[in-house]
């Protein structure tokens, strides 16, 4: 999973703590701070922030639920307890 971030986005924030609840490795880019960031949210032709890749699946914005389906989708099944 990769999320395209931004420092002020309290959105953001929101989709990084779920991934983390989830424990979903994630790699994080901030598109103000990340040259790389910078670089790649322009060729993925973005818009607002967050954007969140999954496999080659794209989400603009966050839902919860529809993050876990896109989770789902490619294969990931959440650790037991």
């Amino acid at each position: 999973v990769t999320i395209y971030t931004a420092e002020w986005c309290g959105i953001c924030k929101n989709a990084k703590a779920h991934l983390q609840r989830r424990g979903v490795y994630f790699l994080e880019y901030d598109i103000e701070k990340s040259d790389t960031g910078k670089i790649e949210y322009r060729k993925l032709k973005a818009r607002g922030v967050p954007v969140i890749l999954v496999g080659n699946q794209r989400m603009n914005g966050f839902s919860a639920a529809k993050l876990d389906k896109l989770l789902t989708n490619v294969g990931y099944a959440p650790p037991r307890p």
